[in-house]
Order: C-alpha cells, then structure tokens, then sequence
C-alpha cells in the first residue's frame, strides 16, 4: 500500500508541556519535518478550554517517516497515552490529533464515533477530514473550523505537495 504523510494536530496553552510533549512524540513516530504556523484557537472553538485552559494555541506537525493506512489506529492510542501521562488534576493539558495526509484527502482520527467515521479498532474512529481536489481543498460538512484556515491549508497543500515529490523520486 502506498505510504502516507503522519502529522499530528496539537492544542495546547501552556508552551513548557508543549516542548516535554514533542520530545515524547518524537521517541514514538520519529522526527519531527515540519511545523505550521500557530493559531488562536479560540478563533474557532472554546471546547476545550475547561479542559487545556485558556489562550489555547493550535498546531500542526508531520514526520520525516511515512506510513502506511494500516498502522493509523496504533498512532491514536500511542498519542491517548502521551496525553495522559501530561494530565493535571484529571484533566488533559495536551490534545494530540494524529492522522495522515495522502495524494487525495486528509484523514483524521479520533475516539469520538459520528455517522460519518469509520471504525478502525480499540476505540478508534478515523474520518477524511477533506479532500483535494486539483483546484485545491474541497471541504466537508464537518471539516473542522480550525482546519478551515488560512494556516491548515497552506501547511496541508505543502505537505501533500512534499508527498508527491517523495513519490515521484520513488520511481
């Protein structure tokens, strides 16, 4: 099966458990390749402020290794763990969002089921986010706000465009 980008979503407010986490993120999917520009999350959502607190930061991040479909599920349950082990009082300081950018679409996972998300296994839905399209981003009814933005669809569309680059030097 073709491989695919891993990146992961992260929501965050407090920067130190930020940089502890992508230690952790690191030592389980491999090096870090890229970066996106930080947002206000609140832009978009308060959510999960009682949760991670206020002045919320969203990110995105992918990996130097490509994966394959077959594996997604694993990465969701690694990163639950990585969350947990940064919780305060019960609550989660860090949301960390893997899924994987491929030639088509962007695929998100999750552990909240919806009639749109595909069952993966141990708890593990995994939803296209959206799809591209050769115009650029098609959008889905329930495309996320964040993933909407200027910042997500400049990081998207370069990582799809570094993963059709990966490919054709494969050849």
């Amino acid at each position: 099966m073709e491989k695919s980008i891993l990146f992961c979503g992260l929501l965050y407010s407090d920067r130190n458990i930020r940089y502890k986490v992508l230690s952790e993120i690191r030592d389980a999917f491999g090096e870090i390749r890229s970066f996106s520009k930080t947002l206000e999350f609140s832009k978009f959502s308060h959510y999960y402020d009682n949760e991670i607190g206020e002045n919320i930061t969203r990110e995105w991040i992918s990996f130097e290794e490509t994966v394959s479909l077959e594996s997604l599920f694993e990465k969701k349950r690694i990163s639950i763990d990585i969350e947990n082990r940064f919780k305060i009082s019960g609550n989660r300081k860090i949301n960390i969002d893997p899924g994987v950018i491929t030639l088509n679409s962007v695929q998100l996972l999750t552990t909240k089921n919806y009639s749109h998300r595909v069952y993966l296994g141990e708890g593990i839905f995994c939803e296209v986010t959206f799809i591209f399209t050769k115009n650029g981003i098609k959008y889905l009814e329930w495309t996320y706000p964040d993933y909407k933005s200027d910042e997500a669809k400049n990081f998207f569309l370069k990582e799809r465009e570094f993963l059709k680059n990966l490919r054709k030097e494969k050849r």
